[in-house]
């Protein structure tokens, strides 16, 4: 699925190894959660936890420890 198709405010979320938001799956939707309180304007972000064994995607979220991959660690 494309989260930029249908406006299901997917699209308006980005990766980051420190997010601050984690999804949650209730009745078959995901839904997102916050971690913390979330400024205005600030980003909304959530780990995208790509399968170990994906085509490894770099990571640039600059978070302090970021894991350089949007994949898990092996």
């Amino acid at each position: 699925m494309d989260g930029a198709v249908g406006g299901g405010g997917a699209e308006y979320v980005n990766h980051s190894c420190n997010p601050n938001l984690y999804a949650q799956i209730v009745n078959e939707h995901i839904l997102y959660m916050s971690r913390r309180v979330i400024q205005p304007g600030e980003e909304l972000t959530v780990d995208y936890r790509f399968d170990r064994d994906a085509t490894r995607t770099p990571c640039t979220c600059g978070a302090p420890y970021c894991r350089g991959t949007i994949n898990l660690p092996r």
